[in-house]
């Protein structure tokens, strides 16, 4: 008997929970379609600014829609994707009321709060850990000068590697010191996103339902 491959997720490659016959649900899914998701669902198709530069992948049904009305009838899929989608989200609570009321179970993916507070992203809204079984948003200040020079100088490192970026990147020498000097930007970025502090991964079944917690006090402006 041959084994079903192994679900995976986010940036960490999580192992997910997802039998054979599930009908899987990935929303935001961008550049980066789960494998396994047979249906996608992505509100900006033209607006890839959250995306690196990279555009959106179409290769099955996909619907647009935002998360947080989407156009599906309760439980209609038994399972839902949201990997590195909350913490660009305008309202929380309208985000997890969704994905609860549309999927029987889920799995969401964020940068962990020690992440975002390094690499302090200017898109994202909120920093997203969690409390016990919930799932919780806590509400970002302003940026320093300080902070987002080296953020943006981290990512002209890391994303040096990829040439069909369009952030801003650090060109690599030609000849096998570029090879080397990309295979090694790729095999950092593969660890570091495997690192279990680098993200808050968050499953939610019928036996733990889908909690969240919003702390809106310091929000900053969307850019």
């Amino acid at each position: 008997m041959s084994r079903q491959p192994r679900v995976r997720a986010g940036w960490s490659r999580t192992r997910l929970p997802i039998a054979p016959g599930m009908l899987v649900l990935d929303v935001g899914s961008g550049a980066f379609p789960n494998p396994r998701a047979d249906v996608l669902c992505d509100r900006d198709l033209v607006d890839n600014r959250h995306r690196a530069g990279l555009p959106v992948v179409v290769d099955r049904p996909l619907v647009r829609a935002d998360v947080t009305a989407l156009p599906f009838r309760d439980k209609s899929v038994d399972f839902v994707i949201a990997s590195h989608l909350a913490e660009h989200v305008e309202d929380p609570v309208a985000f997890c009321a969704e994905l609860a009321r549309v999927a029987v179970a889920g799995y969401i993916e964020t940068p962990s709060p020690l992440a975002d507070y390094l690499l302090d992203e200017e898109y994202h809204i909120w920093r997203v850990g969690r409390h016990g079984h919930a799932l919780r948003f806590r509400a970002k200040g302003p940026r320093s000068r300080l902070r987002a020079a080296l953020t943006d100088r981290f990512y002209m490192v890391f994303y040096a590697a990829q040439p069909s970026c369009e952030r801003p990147t650090y060109t690599l020498p030609e000849g096998p010191l570029g090879r080397v000097a990309a295979l090694a930007l790729r095999a950092f970025g593969g660890a570091l996103n495997r690192l279990g502090v680098m993200h808050t991964r968050y499953l939610f079944t019928p036996i733990h339902p889908l909690r969240c917690e919003v702390d809106a006090t310091r929000r900053r402006g969307v850019r």
